[in-house]
């Protein structure tokens, strides 16, 4: 009774195209242990009168025997049941192992950027924004010294924001360090760290000018430094325009790039908004909105110039409160109204 569901096996295969003795023996055996483990059901005999057994009695002298293993084998036999040396696996086995979630390796995370990075690259972003700022000065001569100053700074931005803008936001300015601290995306014991790695930028960006221009022709570009217009504005009018820009400044770096899940434009957006502010504020203060920008060519020239002008030093606080006052504001309306979580206003 063992062997009964082997027999419409052999009754099908002719004679002389049966199997070397060695392979039945072996389906024997896998027959008789699978009915040992689990007794077969009266499906299991459909199987051997199926097309699908006499396509594969037509295919036996294939020249693919793993085509013949294939389709001679019933549901319940092992696919390589003409190897000699195979080992019986029982159906419910198989479907163990086929049913095995496969081993899936853990992504690589991307390693997160210390503090010391972050302040690296604000440091070497002030290096390049300041160089670019304070020797775009050298060239203008020729054309309109605001437009020049305005997309030589907006480009400078744009491209600083997209190259290091991954790694520590890409503020290079401590007064949008400072807004960014007031809305919550940026730990306050960051502040001062990005605030010291900014100034230090700036110094050594001038540095940097003054080491490739000739003493005159630093001279002549007052060092790249912003000033107020003394002479047509007062030191209240230089105060507004600096908080102005500087609001119009942070207001998009927030909404644009800090609040915003989508900051594929972010760069754009910001360069923009800083070259339109140069463009409107250019002529009464230079439109730094920027201390780090102020404070290295101030600095650098009042030690290497042999002359410096009236207001160099006089008006400077205008290029810290006005930037500060800027900011708090942004920070405020976007605490109100622009906050897409725990705004104040709904």
């Amino acid at each position: 009774m063992l062997l009964l569901p082997s027999y419409p096996f052999f009754l099908f295969i002719p004679q002389s195209d049966s199997p070397p003795l060695a392979r039945k023996m072996i389906l024997v055996y896998q027959l008789v242990s699978f009915i040992e483990s689990s007794p077969p059901s009266p499906s299991c005999y459909r199987y051997f009168f199926s097309s699908s057994f006499e396509e594969g009695r037509r295919s036996y002298h294939s020249d693919s025997p793993d085509k013949v293993s294939v389709v001679l084998s019933p549901p319940y036999m092992s696919q390589a049941w003409a190897s000699e040396d195979h080992h019986p696996v029982h159906h419910h086995e198989r479907k163990e192992e086929e049913l095995r979630p496969a081993v899936i390796p853990e992504l690589k995370k991307e390693r997160p950027y210390s503090l010391f990075t972050k302040c690296f690259a604000e440091f070497l972003g002030d290096i390049i924004f300041v160089f670019a700022g304070s020797m775009q000065g050298y060239i203008n001569s020729s054309m309109d010294s605001i437009l020049h100053a305005a997309f030589a700074h907006g480009l400078a931005i744009f491209l600083l924001v997209t190259s290091l803008g991954h790694i520590s936001g890409g503020h290079f300015n401590p007064a949008i360090s400072l807004a960014g601290a007031l809305t919550g995306h940026l730990p306050l014991f960051h502040l001062p760290c990005y605030v010291v790695c900014q100034l230090l930028g700036g110094i050594c960006g001038s540095l940097l000018t003054y080491a490739i221009l000739s003493k005159e022709e630093f001279t002549a570009i007052l060092g790249g430094a912003t000033l107020l217009s003394s002479d047509t504005n007062t030191w209240y009018q230089g105060l507004i325009s600096e908080s102005v820009v500087t609001f119009m400044l942070a207001h998009t770096v927030l909404n644009a790039a800090m609040g915003s899940t989508d900051k594929a434009l972010a760069p754009l957006a910001v360069g923009f908004t800083l070259t339109v502010d140069i463009i409107a504020t250019g002529r009464i203060t230079g439109a730094s909105m920027n201390p780090a920008r102020s404070l290295g060519p101030n600095l650098i020239g009042w030690a290497f110039m042999d002359s410096i002008p009236f207001g160099w030093w006089e008006y400077h606080y205008i290029y810290w409160a006005g930037p500060i006052i800027g900011a708090s504001l942004a920070a405020a309306v976007y605490w109100l109204f622009e906050r897409r979580e725990k705004r104040i206003v709904p």
